[in-house]
């Protein structure tokens, strides 16, 4: 099958595009082959049923790739992005995935999640109190509220102490800038080889925090990790290092986005910001679906086919790359009545938003966790919150991974 021409998809300014974009590849076939701005010609999945196979099937795709396609080599990756993100739980496949996903399971369990609200509202309470003292005054609803909010949590959730929370902050904007999907520059306008001396640094952080939490275990997430056990197999300290950088991958811009994303949802659907300000009791399902309607990750991880096969009876070579788009799926008119309106007491909302199947997201719960409180605590304690500026110059992130906002000016 021919290559469909190159669709605008990289771009910031395609973002605000993006979900039509999406459609008309929909509309012409939900499995389409496509010029990525990188040169790789791939498959993007952009219709619900067609990605919910693709996402569940470990047989036929792979994350690893077992032929690499015509003209494509694995790129040659420095020694400290291999040890940090190199054979991590989200780039193998099953039997190892599920290995390690169920040592990381023993202690990053939904209970252990919920039992984080309580610290969670209190964070999300502190940053509001600092927010209500500039009454009259516009602010960075990003930059003020959804970055520090969830580095905060991931922050405690980690034993990262308060003294290296700057530090902490640096390296997880380089890990997400590193996405190969990206046009994203390095945060400050750093060159690449200051990229990877504080890569090098972080790898070297890390090591030396996992010493300290197994030498010294305490309540936090990294310790429970060392102490978690599973069939007489504990974690390694390579697989704990690798564990921790997922971690910050999946768990930061994850959430900065969709708290910046739920809000510019409302702010452009001022009937649904009435109804949930009105009825909090909804922000459960309200979360559920803003999800859907404006997730924060817009594309699985790439996988390989493993033998020459077909998707929704598209064929598929053996070794093409292949990409479920998310954000495509989830607005699919063949799954979701009127898909592109915002109704947040819609039921029957399975979204993709996380992904299906054994690489689903493993940050999904703390991230709900923190969109309900963060978007029920702004409603309550800023009744009044609104754009301060056209909702037409909002600024997206580059690249595809992650589809956010980089700022979102409001006043109240």
């Amino acid at each position: 099958m021919t290559t469909s021409e190159q669709p605008d998809l990289m771009s910031p300014a395609a973002r605000e595009t993006a979900y039509d974009t999406y459609a008309a590849l929909r509309d012409a076939n939900p499995v389409s082959r496509v010029r990525m701005p990188t040169g790789q010609d791939v498959w993007l999945v952009t219709g619900y049923d067609e990605c919910t196979s693709f996402l569940t099937d470990y047989h036929r795709f792979k994350t690893s790739p077992t032929v690499m396609p015509e003209g494509m080599e694995a790129p040659a990756l420095p020694e400290a992005v291999v040890r940090l993100l190199g054979g991590s739980m989200g780039s193998v496949d099953p039997p190892e995935h599920t290995r390690q996903r169920r040592l990381v399971q023993q202690a990053f369990t939904p209970q252990y999640v919920e039992r984080l609200r309580p610290g969670v509202q209190q964070i999300t309470d502190q940053l509001v109190d600092g927010l209500l003292e500039r009454e009259g005054q516009t602010f960075d609803l990003v930059e003020d509220f959804a970055v520090p909010l969830p580095l905060t949590v991931m922050s405690d959730m980690l034993g990262i102490p308060r003294a290296d929370r700057d530090r902490f902050r640096l390296w997880s904007e380089l890990l997400l800038s590193l996405d190969p999907t990206s046009a994203q520059s390095a945060p400050q306008g750093m060159n690449p080889a200051q990229v990877m001396a504080e890569i090098e640094e972080f790898v070297r952080y890390l090591d030396a925090l996992i010493q300290r939490k197994r030498a010294e275990p305490g309540d936090d997430l990294i310790s429970g990790m060392a102490l978690a056990e599973a069939d007489g197999e504990r974690m390694s300290d390579d697989e704990l290092l690798k564990m921790v950088a997922l971690l910050v991958v999946g768990g930061l811009g994850t959430t900065q986005h969709l708290i910046g994303n739920m809000v510019l949802a409302l702010f452009r659907n001022p009937d649904q910001l009435r109804l949930l300000r009105d009825k909090p009791e909804l922000a459960p399902g309200a979360v559920e679906e803003m999800l859907r309607y404006h997730g924060p990750i817009e594309i699985s991880f790439p996988r390989f086919a493993a033998e020459d096969t077909e998707i929704g009876g598209v064929p598929i070579s053996r070794g093409e790359m292949v990409i479920g788009v998310l954000a495509a799926a989830d607005r699919d008119p063949g799954r979701y009545p009127e898909p592109d309106r915002l109704d947040i007491e819609r039921t029957a909302n399975r979204h993709l938003a996380f992904g299906r199947g054994a690489h689903m997201c493993l940050g999904a719960p703390l991230a709900r966790v923190e969109g309900q409180v963060a978007i029920t605590t702004l409603l309550a304690r800023m009744p009044d919150l609104r754009p301060a500026e056209s909702l037409d110059e909002t600024p997206w992130r580059p690249g595809l991974t992650l589809r956010g906002l980089t700022a979102l000016t409001v006043e109240f």
